[in-house]
C-alpha cells in the first residue's frame, strides 16, 4: 500500500513538471527566480529567462503566481518583454506587487505578440 502511495505521488509530480515545462517556449530557460521586499512596500519578483535558440525570441510574458501560507493562490502578477530576446541573450525579468505572498512561482511563459 505504502508503495503505491509512493507511485502516486511521483506521477503527480511528474505531471505537474510537465505542464510546466509545457508553458514554456522551446529553447527557452528561467532561472534565479527571487522577491525581495522594498523599503516602499512593494514586493519586487524577479528572474533570468535566457533564449538557447539559434534565432530571436520576438516577445515574451512571464506570468508569477502569487501563493498564502495556506498555499492558495491569491494573486498574479506579470513581467513583459515586448522586444526580441537575442540568442544567448538573458532578459532581467522583473514584476512588483503590493500583494503580500508567502511564495510565488513562475506559472506561464510565453511567446507574446510585441504589442501589448
Amino acid at each position: 500500500m505504502l508503495n503505491r502511495y509512493r507511485r502516486l505521488i511521483a506521477l503527480l509530480c511528474f505531471a505537474s513538471m510537465g505542464a510546466f515545462a509545457q508553458s514554456l517556449p522551446h529553447g527557452v530557460s528561467i532561472d534565479g527566480m527571487n522577491a525581495l521586499k522594498q523599503g516602499d512596500g512593494l514586493w519586487q519578483i524577479s528572474a533570468q529567462v535566457t533564449n538557447h535558440r539559434e534565432t530571436a525570441v520576438p516577445a515574451l510574458q512571464v506570468v508569477y503566481a502569487l501563493y498564502d501560507a495556506q498555499g492558495q493562490e491569491i494573486g498574479r502578477v506579470e513581467s513583459r518583454r515586448d522586444t526580441a530576446l537575442a540568442p544567448g541573450e538573458t532578459w532581467q525579468a522583473q514584476a512588483s506587487t503590493p500583494q503580500p505572498f508567502t511564495r510565488f512561482s513562475a506559472k506561464e511563459i510565453k511567446e507574446v505578440s510585441s504589442q501589448p
